[in-house]
């Protein structure tokens, strides 16, 4: 059997055992799976890695191959990569090559495995010989195929997303792009790589400075925002474009996220068009409504004094003569209070029409509003000759502000007649005057027939009426009146009340000062 050094004299001997052992010792020492060729391609030797292989997948000879002529047998197995082997042995041994690598697999029932065979070759003494080297990289073909199936993985997912995926790099020019992004434009994936992201994005045409692209891509953020498109053909077209930013070998990169806002704008485009007709159709429906409600309360409210006037002017023609002083007089008076009746539904209509189509007109004046609230409280009890009690709870202080007196007095002089009107006759009215910080609240309470719940939503529409008012004669004009009146005033309305307990009417006012 060939030494793995060659021969040596007599002399020599003792050396060259000694450095052949240090060879094959260093040689089992390795990993690798290794045996050594003579010449011919017979194996002279082979390390531990070698035969503890071949003791586990069961080789019965004792050798472990070592007197064996490794070409004959990669020959004989004649499979692709065992005549890839031998012709890599050959070239190796005929200098063509200076060395011969080959991955093959090397699977077991138990597992699968995956091996680099290596051929190099050495001379020694004027001896050539030959390092056949089977180095294991199963679990580094593992990581390799697992690397191979998660980007063929994270391919198809990107394939077939429906959004846009584009990477740039910080100079803004494209480095990959999904078929989905490229078809949106218009274009082929192959065609946009190497291109500038500006020719895509119109914003981004000028932003040559990588520090004006980042401010760029810092303003747009990960939340992303609505901007102009571009199509191969130059139109432009809403998308939907969202950056971020991240870091792969040192080098900074900028994935975009694009959708075609074309089909979203247009729908929500409908729904617009579709609100705006069903906001015309409420209106139309509101007015219809509001139509109905006045012709209902002119035909009812105008009826009653319409038939006093009538019958008082009926008995004056048809009994004057006969009739004492004190009756004419009465006949008279039911003319004149009936025909006040009638102006004042005719202001009330004026008043709520003016108000909603042309605008009230607003004359402001500063005023003390406790000394104007005594002042409407006393026309009011002279107007119904001290037959109601109205009990009045101000501040003790000058409350100044701006108002119109003659639009504010409509206003809360409509609040008392409704709290005397639905109220017991004699019942305690009360009317509070308070401050709160920059503003003033006036605070009208009665004892009356209060306000169902479900009419209070709606209390303050021209014409709506509470349902158990009854028999009491009103128009549904005055609390609209009231609340424009104060708007007008940068003022604010609302109510509190209890059918059977009564009812709170609370206005909140600007101040200018407290004195």
């Amino acid at each position: 059997m060939n030494s793995l050094l060659g021969p040596a004299s007599v002399d020599d001997l003792p050396i060259l055992v000694e450095a052949e052992n240090f060879v094959k010792a260093a040689l089992d020492g390795l990993t690798a799976h290794i045996a050594i060729l003579d010449e011919t391609g017979t194996i002279i030797h082979v390390n531990q890695a070698w035969r503890q292989f071949a003791e586990n997948n069961g080789f019965t000879d004792s050798h472990y191959g070592v007197g064996t002529n490794y070409l004959a047998v990669c020959d004989r197995a004649a499979t692709p990569d065992a005549l890839a082997v031998a012709q890599g042995i050959r070239r190796v041994l005929a200098s063509s090559l200076p060395q011969f690598d080959l991955e093959y697999p090397c699977h077991s029932p138990a597992e699968r495995r995956w091996f680099v065979i290596q051929i190099t070759t050495f001379e020694w003494r004027d001896y050539r010989r030959l390092i056949v080297a089977h180095q294991n990289v199963t679990e580094i073909k593992r990581v390799q195929v697992e690397l191979q199936n998660s980007k063929q993985r994270l391919e198809t997912i990107l394939n077939n997303l429906v959004d846009g995926i584009i990477t740039f790099d910080r100079f803004g020019w494209i480095e990959s792009v999904n078929p989905a992004g490229a078809a949106i434009f218009g274009y082929r994936p192959d065609e946009l790589i190497g291109q500038s992201i500006g020719c895509l994005v119109p914003d981004l045409e000028n932003q040559a400075d990588e520090h004006a692209l980042a401010d760029f891509v810092e303003k747009i953020g990960r939340l992303g925002d609505e901007v102009v498109g571009r199509r191969r053909d130059g139109t432009p077209f809403p998308i939907y474009f969202a950056v971020s930013q991240l870091r792969l070998d040192d080098r900074r990169l900028f994935t975009g996220v694009v959708q075609d806002f074309t089909e979203r704008k247009y729908l929500e485009g409908q729904l617009l068009e579709k609100q705006r007709l069903n906001m015309q159709l409420d209106n139309e429906r509101e007015l219809r409504e509001l139509k109905n409600r006045f012709i209902s309360m002119m035909s009812h409210e105008l009826r009653t004094p319409l038939g006093a006037i009538r019958l008082a002017n009926s008995m004056l023609k048809a009994y004057g003569d006969r009739m004492t002083e004190q009756e004419k007089r009465e006949s008279y008076e039911v003319i004149e209070t009936q025909t006040e009746h009638l102006a004042e539904m005719i202001n009330d209509v004026m008043t709520i029409s003016k108000s909603d189509f042309t605008g009230a007109e607003f004359y402001p004046e500063t005023i003390d509003l406790e000394t104007y609230c005594r002042d409407i409280i006393e026309e009011i009890q002279l107007a119904y000759r001290m037959t109601c009690c109205i009990e009045f709870s101000g501040t003790g202080r000058r409350v100044e502000a701006d108002v119109d007196v003659k639009l504010l007095r409509r206003a809360i002089t409509n609040l008392l007649t409704n709290a005397i009107k639905y109220s017991p006759e004699g019942a305690p009215i009360s009317v509070e005057l308070a401050c709160e910080d920059d503003t003033a609240i006036i605070r009208v309470s009665d004892q009356g027939i209060g306000i169902p719940e479900d009419d209070q939503r709606r209390l303050f529409e021209p014409f709506h009426r509470a349902s158990n008012v009854g028999q009491i004669q009103g128009t549904g004009l005055g609390l609209a009146i009231t609340r424009q009146a104060v708007e007008r005033h940068g003022g604010s309305i609302s109510v509190e009340s209890q059918v059977g307990v009564g009812t709170t009417f609370s206005v909140r006012l600007p101040i200018k000062r407290i004195s």
